[in-house]
Parts: C-alpha cells; structure tokens; sequence
C-alpha cells in the first residue's frame, strides 16, 4: 500500500514539474554599477538613379547603470562608459568616431514589466542641444508580463514612439507589434535564466527635410531575436536581435526624387559584470 501512495505521489510530481511558475519582472539593483557591452553592425543599400551605394556602420559600447525603486516603479541611471563606431562609406573612406551621449546620464523610469513612463537627459545643455536627440541603439527593457507565467507562455506589445529628427522640425512615428514567448530555462554562467524569444512587425512614416526641400518617409520591416532573463534578481543578462527594414524616401515638386533603401541590423547586448 505505502509503495503504491509512493508511486501516485511520484507520477503528481512529474506531472506537474513542467507547470512551474516564474516571475517575470525588473527589479532594482541598487546603487552598486552594473555593466553591459553593446555591438551593433548596421549594413544600408540605397538606389538612387539606378546607382546602388552601401554604408557599413560597427559600433561598440561599454554602459553602465544603477536603479532603484520609487514607489511602485524603477528608475535607471544609464550611461555610456565607452563607445566606437566606425563607418564604411560608399566610396571606400573609413570614418572612426565617438558617440555624442558618452559620459551623459540618462535617467529612464519603467514599470516592473518593462513599459518606459520616462526617459531623459540629466544635462540640461546637452538635451536640447541636436547630439541630445540622438536615440539609443537596442534596448536593455523589453516587455515583460509581469506575472508569473509557465514555460510556453506567451505575451504581446504594441509600442507607439514618435522620434524627433535631429536638425529638422519632422519627426518619425514609428508602430512596433511584437510577440514573445517564454520558451525554456537556460543557464547564463551559472545563472538560472528565462529565455525569452520574439519577433515583430515594425511600420514607420514621417517626413524630414534636406537642402530646404520636405522629404516623406515610409517603411516597414521585421524583428526577432532572444533573451536570456535573470528572474530572481530582474535584470537582463543577454540579448541577441536583428532587424530587417525597407524604407523609402521621397520628394515632390518640380524635381520629384524617390530613394529606396533597406537596412539590416544586429544587435547584442551582454552582461559583463
């Protein structure tokens, strides 16, 4: 009788090992720096006139950052530690050069399940000036569900950002619809993590200028990647992602110009220490 309870009490527990529950959440880590290093390669093909041009762009960073809580919320203090990037241009010349946002605090406030309620720039000088509207490559908070969820759940984000274009009064309003699914437990250095993969559709339109003249701008594209999250702690330990887009840019009036372009992105993003 007893190996009988035994073995109804072992097939409960096997039964219902896959159905454990994570939660999946940010958390503050305090005032003790945390570090990350960032690689992003960036490949853009343009046609203009029938003529075909390539730009090639490699940037490598080093960030920091601290958080604590505040209230219900977390606020991060970002900042870039150390960057390059160097471009490849159509006719050959290499350009080496520095981010414009190194050594400036950006303070970002999020909920626990990774949705941005703010995001600024601690030198006032620096934020109004056209280098303060620079954007930032990749992202350290994607969407979480905030709840505790089993290994195949699944969750949506629709993100609306509407991005000023630095030296113009236009601006870019750009839709990202994006799907996540939490697929298994993985180990990064030893640390239990939730790896999380996601894909997305990415709908941009928005106008600039250039030499005086209005330029519309219209794309669309496709992102996927994965996650490696530490839940006990709440921070992210690696990303890796790539993004797919084609975008045109065109001009009416007496000489109507229309540029087609497709860009591809990776991204990586990966805890150091």
């Amino acid at each position: 009788m007893k190996s009988l309870f035994a073995a109804m009490i072992t097939v409960l527990v096997i039964s219902t090992s896959g159905f454990s529950q994570y939660k999946l959440e940010y958390k503050a880590s305090g005032s003790t720096p945390i570090y990350y290093k960032s690689h992003t390669s960036l490949e853009r093909t343009e046609s203009v006139m029938g003529q075909t041009a390539k730009v090639s762009l490699i940037s490598d960073q080093t960030i920091s950052m601290t958080s604590k809580k505040s209230g219900g919320d977390l606020v991060y203090l970002i900042k870039i530690d150390s960057s390059e990037n160097v471009a490849v241009m159509p006719n050959g010349d290499t350009s080496r050069s520095s981010s414009p946002t190194l050594g400036k605090l950006k303070e970002t406030r999020i909920h626990p399940d990774g949705d941005q309620i703010s995001s600024r720039w601690l030198d006032t000088a620096f934020a109004q000036s056209q280098a303060g509207e620079a954007k930032d490559n990749g992202s350290f908070f994607i969407k979480l569900p905030g709840k505790k969820v089993s290994k195949g759940s699944t969750w949506n984000q629709l993100k609306v950002d509407t991005i000023g274009t630095p030296g113009t009064a236009g601006s870019l309003v750009v839709n990202t619809t994006t799907g996540y699914k939490f697929v298994d437990e993985e180990k990064f250095d030893g640390t239990p993590c939730a790896r999380i993969d996601f894909t997305g559709q990415v709908a941009l339109q928005g106008s600039t200028s250039a030499q005086g003249v209005e330029v519309a701008i219209k794309g669309n594209g496709t992102i996927s990647g994965s996650v490696l999250f530490d839940y006990a702690n709440g921070k992210i330990m690696k990303i890796k992602g790539k993004s797919d887009q084609d975008v045109t840019m065109s001009s009416s009036g007496s000489h109507p110009v229309s540029v087609p372009m497709n860009q591809k992105t990776d991204y990586d993003l990966l805890l150091i220490k």
